[in-house]
């Protein structure tokens, strides 16, 4: 009688087990009918499901499979969401899919077979929008990207047998990007660039045969002009003296130039290129090692550029002004002179060749996504681009407009640089 109570006890254990296992085994049909879909909203390179989700305890998550460049995928959505996302396409034609729900079983209810038709994807429209012309060392390219995606944007070049040879994957994710590729001689040269996704697709080729513009480093030493020109600051904090910021010496502690806080009037310097030059660029470097945002560091500035100044005019005093620092007092003894009102008819501005308002990028909270980004650009500076329609200059007349996120203050005039470089064609004529 034991051994018999016994076995049938082991039998019941283990039709048991053996019935769990066929429950728990995964896959399989579930008895659920399809699930039901509210709206399919067509979005670039794919497709927005809605759907009403049952009342079950059991279910887990939806999903959808479909094909794409050939092969499978799968997206899912749990259950605490009413809504997947299908994209990756590169096509504007019909993309069959199947909408399951699975159960904690993970096994599928019937499926519900649908379509959609994907809006223009998202590197059609940056090709689309691409456009490139010849730049300084080879050629500059702008294109947008209205998601804010992640692309690779492939530079290549046609060498000798006419192949497309790669030279550099830039990565962006702007909506508006513009970017300079350099790097190449003054010699006819066929460029090409092909946008790349993250789920695999390439866009078409966009070809330029251009002739990239020379381009040099302006050799330095340059010269300091700030005491030729009325209501430059002239001042250097401790001996720290302007030669410096053309010595080469780089990203490095506490070596450059500061004005001296409160103790000079003006937000500008200007400088002697010694030399006519169409200025391509201008690279600016951080005064403190690793130093880029903070301290008193210039994040934005207004450029001007003259080739031949006109000597005389230096005796004109007010002629000199700028309408920003009048207006944020950051100058004293102005001749009189106490609001922008009162500004001459004529100032240097009528004469001096504009060369842009220029901003180190922009992050978040004037913090780099990547802590590294922050890095590069007090390695290697922060470049600013010359607009390609500006003449030829000798003197560049560089106004402060923010110095660590902030106007520089009043009376306080703190600002600092720890290297200026800059680049350009000097070949030009320089009458």
């Amino acid at each position: 009688m034991k051994k018999y109570t016994f076995i049938m006890a082991v039998l019941v254990l283990c039709t048991f087990f053996a019935c769990k296992e066929e429950i728990d085994k995964p896959g399989g049909k579930w008895s659920s009918g399809p699930i039901e879909v509210d709206q399919i909203t067509p979005i670039n390179g794919g497709a927005t499901i809605t759907y009403k989700l049952p009342n079950d305890p059991n279910l887990l998550y939806v999903m959808a499979e479909y094909e794409r460049n050939g092969k499978m995928f799968t997206e899912k959505s749990s259950v605490h969401k009413n809504m997947l996302t299908i994209e990756g396409f590169n096509t504007m034609g019909k993309v069959p899919f199947r909408l399951y729900m699975v159960n904690k079983q993970e096994q599928r209810s019937e499926p519900l077979e649908l379509a959609f038709e994907p809006l223009e994807s998202l590197i059609s429209i940056a090709r689309n929008s691409l456009n490139m012309v010849p730049g300084f060392g080879g050629i500059v390219a702008d294109w947008s990207n209205p998601k804010k995606t992640e692309f690779g944007v492939r530079l290549m070049v046609k060498d000798e047998k006419g192949a497309l040879v790669t030279k550099e994957m830039y990565f962006s994710s702007s909506e508006k990007e513009r970017r300079s590729f350099r790097g190449f001689n003054p010699k006819e040269t066929t460029f090409a660039i092909a946008f790349e996704d993250k789920w695999g697709n390439i866009s078409d080729t966009t070809l330029l045969k251009t002739t990239p513009f020379f381009e040099t480093v302006v050799p330095k030493p340059y010269a300091d002009f700030r005491s030729s020109i009325p209501y430059d600051n002239v001042t250097n904090l401790s001996g720290r003296n302007i030669s410096s910021l053309w010595d080469n010496i780089v990203n490095t502690a506490s070596h450059g130039w500061l004005t001296q806080s409160g103790g000079g009037s003006g937000i500008s310097m200007t400088i002697d290129l010694k030399q006519v030059v169409k200025l391509s660029r201008i690279v600016i470097h951080g005064y403190h090692v690793n130093s880029v945002y903070g301290q008193a560091n210039i994040t934005q500035f207004e450029a001007w550029g003259l080739k031949k100044i006109d000597f005389a005019k230096l005796a004109d005093r007010p002629y000199w002004l700028d309408e920003y620092a009048v207006r944020n007092k950051n100058i004293s003894g102005l001749d009189g002179i106490t609001e922008t009102t009162q500004l001459p008819a004529r100032t240097f501005k009528d004469d001096w060749q504009y060369l842009g308002w220029h901003a180190i990028p922009r992050y978040d909270r004037m913090v780099p996504p990547d802590p590294q980004g922050a890095l590069n650009l007090a390695a290697n500076g922060t470049e600013y681009e010359i607009p390609l329609e500006a003449g030829p200059v000798r003197y560049i007349r560089i106004f402060v407009r923010e110095i660590a996120g902030a106007m520089p203050p009043p009376v306080n005039n703190y600002w600092s640089m720890g290297e200026i470089t800059v680049y350009g064609d000097n070949t030009v004529p320089q009458q």
